[in-house]
Parts: structure tokens; C-alpha cells; sequence
């Protein structure tokens, strides 16, 4: 017999919920919902709850590039204060479980970023942990124990989520296992609900089955697609068997249901291509660039800087390791000398750094970098990191790509000091580096106080470039090398089932398993670039330079005009922040709330004028760098020089530059003369207008004093008449003391008034 002993009762909870797990999400905190309402009658502060899980809601209005939550994060104490409250309440700790998993499960549809999103779930689960005994019955007690394991189910989705991005399947399957188990752990829970008609168990129990068949299909998926790329197909079919049925469960709500329809689509082509040429990349380099500018200090003092060291044969010691070598000149090959001899030739210093060791979390071998940091005479500095492998797969290249992004799932970065032992990175106060993206901004901001102490840099987009130098295809995945053909050509090359990897740009994260497979629309090849079978991809963010008839030595000179182009977007970055804290700073100058001083007024004309001297110094440089960089003499072959202005192209370096060089004329041309002259008008005219009442109130003065002094003057002609009427006896003393008081009585009121009359004419 079902039995109902609170206020709130399942009907007006079942619908709410199911709606909730049907949409994952729900819009917003203060909402319609059921569940928002009785939360907000019992005292809950629902819009708090709301901002527990936005990743970007905090004091400092950022959302940290982490995973894993950062301490002190008040949210936590927060979420432990408020299930205290109502803890006791009827029903209310599972309300609020609930309403804060429909919370965090929506700010998963907007970011890889769940640090933030982690500590209000942790948080209840560990706070509820400690006073589910003061839950008023045995049901509430046990709604609540479900819904804390909703919580706990959340937490390991976003963990398997993160591991999409750690360029790894086997992390994929191990974190979707771990998910699954999880809610195993749900339904066992719900089921324990000693309530039958509970709503938290009608809804709970149904959503913990369709959620084990979810996270089963996606391991089984994960492990079929890794064993079918390392040449073991035979479960590659029965896991999209599992994905198809994952995705026909009637209580799988739409969100979950398009990963599932992600994951079969791409493991589809997958299974389509098993007996098609396969493309190995047999040797490859990636070379990750991040670039960067200094906004406070000009280029050549930055190489200054950088060559004294050098030439004090001095090697700092940076983020706990000390530098290998600091070189007064980069390694410049034939391909940049130049042909006109007074052009600013390019070049610069460099800061070589141990290798760097990258790792997963359990220790297991990823990759062994090089890396140094590289400042140039033309500003566009670099953080550059890499490596070469052989025979590598397309999922294997697409995972050395994705390491270039911010997003890449939290991996071992280490140094690997000189006798191969690793050392961590030292990393000050904040968090340790957790992918490549957060060592390269260690090491920038570090190289740039090395150049002058809290120098401000701004960063540009990282860019990956690939050299392909040999290829080979054989049929399906993981073919011998005895079983494939070396590719001669670009046609080859891109014919190949896994050239796509190739042309596709870096993504932002990744969403679903082998995402390379399904081929992009329109990728951007250059032509004409030095044979015909020659390949060379351009992305945003990504490079492929596939030289296959070309000799390696021309190979690397090619190289090394991609990472000149693609670090040229560090060099813009510094620009237009220079230029947005010139105008910044020119505004707050030209600002009339203080107009009426004078001595304010001078001084802002003397920084205008030295701010403005600044400027055509900046515009002089920016100016200069453009029109070496555009010469067609800059580099001395000219076929090389038709290469980089192919590179320049496809970077868009032609539209980035029309904004720079826009925004200077806009500045330059800025009438600061003319405003500055207006405001010194009106400070003018407002002087005039302050000196002419002052002088009209001194009139009106004298005025008044002159008209006082008439009447005093009539005063002493009255008490002369007194006195002489005294002396003839016409009037006795007293009368006498009365009359001269009457007089001076009356002519005090009258000298005031005719005085306060006559200035206020």
C-alpha cells in the first residue's frame, strides 16, 4: 500500500521531474517549475542555486581553463549552508539535489569547463553526508541518498566527458565504464526508496537504466573503435549495434540521444572504410606554436634584452629548471636573406628549454617535446614546442593536434632535465600547468619579465603545423608496412581514407569518439606551391605542409615560413592592444568633468601631446614591419617570396593589417588639438564669465557703500538739529536722548536697506 506522509505530494512532483530529465536542462532558476516554487516556499534562495552552476558567474567574472575544482571556491560552503537549512524540511533536501543537478546539467550544454560546476555537487553530496540524519522520516532520508548519487553520476559524466579530449580512447572507455557503475549505484538507490510512490523514485529508476545503457554503449564503442584502429575490427559492428539500441530508449532525453547519434555516425565511417586505402603517416613533425607581442617595450629592446644574456653566456632558471642555452641569433636558413641590404632584415634570440615530457594522469607515456622561446626583431614572438614521430594513424595525428588546445583534458606536463629525469613545473602561486597550453603561458609570461620586469604581453591564437615528409596507404586500419605503397603524390595522399585529419582545423573540444572521420566542406588548399603533387593546408589554427617530391632540407625552409605567418598573429594581438590603451587613455584625458582647472587642464595637454608623439613612434614601427613584411623584396628567391604571400593569404595577414592600419589613421587623424583648444575656450570663457561677476559684485558694493555713507551723512545733519534744539531749551535732556536714538535707529534700517537695494540691482 503506498503511503504519503508529506505535504507535497507525488503528484505534483512527477510530472516536474520528468520534464526535468527529459530536457537535462531546465531555463532558468526563477522559472515556472514546480520544483523552483516549493523550493522557493520553504526559503531556498533559487537564483543562488542558478549561479552554485554557472561556470562563469564568480568575484572574478572568469571561468578558469580547469577541470578539476580550485580551492576556495565559496560556492562549496555556499551549497552546505543552504542544504543545512532545509534539511529538515519534508522532502527539501531532495528538492534541492535535484534542482541543482537540473542546474549543473544545463551549464554542461556551455562548457568544457567544469571546475566550477564540480563544487556545488560535491559539496551537497559531502554535506548531505553529514546530516542526512536529520531528515524528519526514512523516506526523505532514502530520496535524499538517491538524489546525492544523481549528484555522484553527474560528476563521473563530466569525467567521461573530459575524456573525449585526452586523445585517448582507452581513458574514453575506462571513464564511460566508471560512469556506468555509477548508475548502477543510482538505480540501486532509487529502487531502496521505501516509498513506491514517491516521485523521485518513479523518475529516478527509469532514468538510472536508461543511463547504464548509455554509458555501456559508449565504452563498448570507445574500446571498439580503438581495438578497430590498432587493426581489430570484429567488435567495431556490435558496438554500433549497442549505440542503435542506446539510442531508441524512451527515456533518453534529446541531449543524450544526439551524443549517441554522434558517436554512430562517425564509428559508421569508420566501419564503411575498413577495406579502403588507409593513409599512415610513415614520418611527420607537429610543431605547436603560441604566439604573443609585448605591449610595453618595442621589439628590438625585447632582442636586446634577450642577446645580453647571451652574451654574458648567463642561462636563467625558469618555472624550476634551468634554460640549456640562450642564443644571440635564431637559426635562419637561405630563405630569408633578403635583396634589398637597407631593409630591416628579420630575425632574433632564442631561450632553449629541457625537453618537455607530457604524460596521462596514470603515468602512461604520451609524448617528449622540444622546446624554446623565440623573440624576434619584427615582435612576433613564440613559445614553440616539438616533436617527430613514425607511423602514425589518423586518430594518432589527430590527437597530436588537439594537444595544442586550452581545452585538452588534464594530462602530465613535465620537464626533462638533461639526465632524463623529470622535474614538475614550478608554477608560483596559481594551479600546476595541466596540458600544453598552460606550460606555453608559463613560460611567456616568464621570458617576458626576463626582458623587463611585469612587462605586459598579449597573447595570440596557438596554431599547429604539421610536416608530412613520408606517407604510405594500405588497405584498412593498421596495415603492415610490408602491405602499403609509399605516396608520391598529393592525390594520393588526400585520396587515402584519414587525409581529412590533415585539413581539418584544431577543435575547440571534442564532443564525440574519432571525430576526424567525417570529411569537412571546402578545405583550403593552396595551389601552385612548388610541384604538382605538393599539398599544403590552411586552417585557422592549423597547418599541413606535404612536400612529397621535395627534398627535406626544402621541406624545412617551407616550415619555416608556416610559423613565420602563423606567430605574425602574437604581433597583432600586442598592436591592437596598444592601440585600445591609446584610446582608452586619450578619452579619460579629454574628459570636461574637470574642465575648470586650470593647472589639470596644462598637464593633460603636456600627456596628450607626449601620448600623441607615442602614437606616430607606434605608427612608424607598425608601418614599417607592414611594408617589409609586403615587400617583394623581403626575401631574396622569388619563388619563395610567392610562397609566403600564398601563406599570407590564407591567414587573412591582408585584412588583419587593414584593421590595424584603420584604426591608426583613425587615431592619428583624431582632432586632440582641437578638442584640446575647445576645452581651453571654455575653460577661457568660463574665466571671463567668473572675472565679470567679480566685477560687477565689487561695483554693486561700492555702490551700496556710497548710498550707506549718503544716509549716515543725512543722520548726523538730524542729531546737529537735535543738539541745536537741545541748546535753545526747546527740548530737555531726555527728550534730547530719545530723538538721537530714533534718528540712529532709523537711519541704521535705512543705511541697510538702501545698501542690500542697491547691490542686489
Amino acid at each position: 500500500m503506498s503511503r504519503d506522509p508529506h505535504p507535497h505530494g507525488p503528484a505534483s512532483l512527477t510530472e516536474s521531474l520528468t520534464s526535468m530529465f527529459q530536457t537535462d536542462a531546465w531555463p532558468a532558476a526563477d522559472g515556472d517549475s514546480r520544483v523552483a516554487r516549493q523550493l522557493r516556499e520553504i526559503g531556498v534562495d533559487v537564483s543562488a542555486i542558478w549561479a552554485a552552476s554557472r561556470w562563469n558567474m564568480g568575484e572574478d567574472g572568469e571561468a578558469p581553463n580547469r577541470r578539476h575544482p580550485l580551492p576556495g571556491d565559496p560556492r562549496g560552503p555556499q551549497t552546505a549552508a543552504t542544504l543545512a537549512a532545509v534539511v529538515a524540511r519534508p522532502r527539501a533536501a531532495a528538492l534541492l539535489g535535484v534542482y541543482l543537478w537540473s542546474q549543473a546539467s544545463d551549464a554542461l550544454q556551455y562548457t568544457f569547463r567544469h571546475g566550477r560546476i564540480i563544487v556545488p555537487l560535491r559539496a551537497f553530496v559531502e554535506a548531505w553526508a553529514a546530516c542526512r540524519d536529520r531528515a524528519p522520516d526514512d523516506v526523505c532520508r532514502a530520496e535524499g541518498d538517491a538524489v546525492a548519487v544523481l549528484l555522484r553520476t553527474l560528476i563521473t559524466q563530466m569525467h567521461t566527458s573530459a575524456a573525449r579530449s585526452a586523445g585517448d580512447l582507452g581513458r574514453v572507455a575506462d571513464a564511460a565504464t566508471q560512469a556506468g557503475q555509477r548508475c548502477t549505484d543510482l538505480l540501486r538507490a532509487a529502487r531502496a526508496i521505501p516509498d513506491p510512490a514517491s516521485p523521485f523514485r518513479l523518475a529516478l529508476v527509469p532514468q538510472a537504466v536508461t543511463r547504464i545503457r548509455y554509458f555501456r554503449a559508449l565504452a563498448d564503442a570507445a574500446r571498439a573503435a580503438s581495438d578497430t584502429l590498432a587493426g581489430e575490427p570484429a567488435r567495431l559492428a556490435p558496438a554500433l549495434d549497442g549505440l542503435r539500441a542506446a539510442e531508441t530508449d524512451r527515456h533518453l532525453n534529446y541531449i543524450l540521444a544526439s551524443e549517441l547519434r554522434s558517436y554512430r555516425m562517425h564509428l559508421v565511417e569508420l566501419h564503411r572504410n575498413l577495406g579502403a586505402p588507409w593513409l599512415t603517416l610513415d614520418r611527420l613533425r607537429t610543431v605547436y606554436i603560441y604566439p604573443f607581442g609585448l605591449r610595453d617595450i618595442r621589439p628590438a629592446a625585447a632582442v636586446a634584452a634577450i642577446r645580453a644574456l647571451a652574451e654574458r653566456d648567463e642561462r636563467p632558471r625558469l618555472l624550476g629548471v634551468q634554460a640549456l642555452a640562450v642564443r644571440g641569433r635564431l637559426k635562419m636558413d637561405d630563405v630569408w636573406a633578403s635583396v634589398d641590404r637597407a631593409a630591416r632584415p628579420y630575425g632574433g634570440v632564442s631561450l632553449s628549454m629541457p625537453n618537455v615530457r607530457l604524460e596521462q594522469p596514470d603515468g602512461s607515456f604520451i609524448a617528449e617535446l622540444s622546446c624554446d622561446v623565440r623573440f624576434t626583431e619584427f615582435g612576433n614572438h613564440y613559445v614553440r614546442f616539438r616533436y617527430s614521430a613514425r607511423d602514425q594513424s589518423p586518430q594518432q595525428v589527430r590527437d597530436a593536434r588537439f594537444r595544442l588546445s586550452n581545452l585538452h583534458a588534464d594530462i602530465r606536463v613535465r620537464w626533462m632535465t638533461p639526465d632524463g629525469a623529470p622535474v614538475d613545473v614550478e608554477h608560483g602561486d596559481g594551479p600546476p600547468p595541466e596540458r600544453l597550453f598552460d606550460l606555453a603561458d608559463l613560460l611567456q609570461r616568464a621570458t617576458a619579465d626576463l626582458v623587463r620586469e611585469g612587462t605586459e604581453l598579449a597573447q595570440g591564437r596557438a596554431h599547429v603545423v604539421t610536416t608530412v615528409y613520408e606517407a604510405s596507404r594500405g588497405v584498412g586500419p593498421a596495415a603492415p608496412p610490408t602491405e602499403r605503397t609509399p605516396v608520391n603524390m598529393g592525390d594520393e595522399l588526400l585520396a587515402a581514407f584519414g587525409s581529412q585529419v590533415l585539413l581539418q582545423p584544431v577543435p575547440y573540444g571534442t564532443a564525440t569518439l574519432c571525430d576526424w572521420t567525417l570529411r569537412q566542406r571546402n578545405p583550403v588548399l593552396l595551389e601552385g606551391v612548388r610541384h604538382l603533387g605538393d599539398v599544403v593546408a590552411v586552417t585557422t589554427n592549423s597547418t599541413t605542409v606535404a612536400l612529397i617530391g621535395t627534398a627535406h632540407f626544402k621541406i624545412s625552409q617551407y616550415g619555416s615560413l608556416a610559423e613565420f605567418v602563423v606567430s605574425l598573429n602574437g604581433l597583432f594581438s600586442a598592436w591592437n592592444a596598444t592601440l585600445a590603451d591609446h584610446l582608452r587613455l586619450v578619452a579619460a584625458m579629454l574628459a570636461d568633468h574637470d574642465v575648470n582647472n586650470g593647472a589639470d587642464l596644462a598637464e593633460r595637454k603636456e600627456r596628450l601631446t607626449r601620448e600623441q608623439l607615442r602614437l606616430h613612434e607606434f605608427a612608424s614601427e607598425v608601418r614599417t614591419t607592414l611594408t617589409t613584411i609586403t615587400s617583394p623584396t623581403f626575401l631574396a628567391s622569388a619563388s619563395e617570396s610567392r610562397m609566403l604571400n600564398q601563406l599570407l593569404q590564407a591567414s587573412h595577414f591582408e585584412q588583419q593589417a587593414a584593421v590595424v592600419t584603420e584604426r591608426l589613421r583613425e587615431l592619428l587623424q583624431e582632432p586632440i588639438a582641437a578638442r584640446l583648444a575647445a576645452l581651453e575656450r571654455l575653460h577661457g570663457d568660463r574665466e571671463r564669465a567668473a572675472e565679470v561677476k567679480r566685477e560687477r559684485g565689487r561695483r554693486r558694493l561700492m555702490d551700496g557703500t556710497l548710498s550707506a555713507i549718503t544716509v549716515f551723512a543725512g543722520v548726523y545733519a538730524l542729531i546737529g538739529t537735535v543738539e541745536v534744539a537741545l541748546q535753545a531749551e526747546m527740548i530737555d535732556g531726555p527728550q534730547a536722548v530719545t530723538a538721537t536714538s530714533l534718528v540712529t535707529a532709523g537711519a541704521l534700517v535705512t543705511g541697510v536697506a538702501v545698501f542690500n537695494w542697491t547691490r542686489g540691482r
